[in-house]
């Protein structure tokens, strides 16, 4: 999969701008608030229809101007993919339209056309942030590559609104307990999907031998049967919501301090196997007892992680986005990052160009970005 081009009005900092891409790696290299990041989002944008950077896409749109309009060329098949954002107002009809050659389609079959793994300095928010973020980045991932993921997440959440809101009529006197009976089994038959699908991830990337140091991702499903709702549903009234299901799941980053050859077989000591036939000792929870940099590199594991269980269901490679990769990472890591970040289009935003191995600078096309303009 390959972004040839990305055209952008009224995007953020950028007026207009049309680029194009080929297969060389690319590096956006300019100083802060010059707009590189924005040209990531715009792509990332294009891949899952959501940024993570703004709490309405109304700050999408650049200032002073009413819409902004992501456009995309794809290769193999050839494909164009359009995102148009409008100022909410009277006037208009839509606040966003999503279309594929030119025909509207629903963001659920948008989602997954032009898949993207994307890593933010602020992703280590990750870490130490709410189980709903964390959920948050995984679903991304994989409601790109797994169709029936992305269908039942969706009908999951539908499931669960509807529940709830019987519950809050339970409480109030205007439903009977029966009355969730249905929503109940829609939301266990949805959940185990979303779960089992989950539990495969995780124990796909644990079998990965990270190259980024000893990580593992241990997760923390919030299983949900008919059995465990009916033991919940006197608090679940109480408290007008479900309790127990994949919408409360959570997940560890814990990094191994020794790691020691072993026989395959043996547990880490939590109970967790080590897929590659290690064993580790000295476990910690990088959200409790991680450094910045640890937190940081712990979350570009997961990335890359991530970027491989996609690769490995798609059957090719997604796009790598990539911003201020390099400035916290030690010359190792930088060059197993070097390494990974040759073997799909990869796009790298970076304030500058010290950090990056000279040997990737070469095969590298550079492109210098100032004040929403490529120079």
């Amino acid at each position: 999969m390959v972004l040839k081009q990305i055209n952008l009005t009224n995007f953020r900092n950028y007026s207009a701008l049309t680029l194009d891409f080929d297969q060389r790696p690319t590096i956006l290299v300019g100083n802060n608030a010059a707009g590189k990041s924005n040209l990531l989002e715009a792509i990332y944008l294009l891949s899952t229809t959501k940024s993570q950077r703004v709490d309405t896409e109304d700050e999408l749109i650049k200032e002073g101007e009413k819409f902004c309009k992501v456009e995309g060329l794809l290769d193999d098949p050839e494909t164009e993919l359009l995102i148009i954002i409008n100022e909410p107002s009277e006037e208009v009809t839509f606040r966003k339209k999503v279309m594929i050659n030119g025909i509207g389609r629903r963001v659920v079959d948008f989602i997954g056309n032009l898949p993207a793994v994307i890593f933010y300095p602020s992703d280590i928010n990750m870490v130490t942030g709410s189980p709903s973020l964390r959920r948050w980045h995984l679903d991304l991932g994989l409601a790109q590559v797994d169709p029936d993921y992305k269908k039942s997440l969706t009908q999951y959440e539908q499931f669960l609104t509807a529940r709830n809101r019987i519950l809050k009529k339970i409480r109030e006197g205007k439903a009977r307990v029966d009355e969730l009976e249905y929503w109940t089994e829609e939301l266990v038959s949805k959940g185990k999907v979303i779960s089992d699908k989950r539990q495969d991830f995780f124990e796909f990337i644990n079998g990965l031998e990270t190259p980024l140091g000893g990580f593992k991702f241990e997760y923390l499903p919030s299983l949900v049967t008919v059995e465990k709702l009916a033991e919940t549903n006197g608090r679940e009234v109480a408290a007008a919501a479900t309790l127990i299901g994949p919408h409360r799941d959570d997940f560890d980053i814990v990094i191994y301090d020794n790691v020691i050859p072993a026989k395959a077989g043996i547990y880490t000591n939590n109970g967790s196997p080590i897929k590659s036939g290690m064993t580790v000792e000295g476990g910690r929870n990088l959200a409790h007892y991680g450094s910045r940099g640890e937190q940081r590199t712990g979350t570009l594991a997961f990335k890359l992680a991530q970027l491989e269980y996609m690769a490995k269901i798609l059957g090719k490679r997604p796009i790598l986005l990539l911003d201020d990769v390099f400035s916290e990472l030690d010359a190792n890591h930088r060059a197993h990052v070097v390494e990974i970040v040759g073997k799909q289009q990869t796009i790298i935003a970076t304030v500058e160009l010290e950090n990056i191995p000279k040997s990737f600078l070469d095969q590298s096309r550079i492109l210098r970005v100032e004040d929403g303009k490529i120079i």
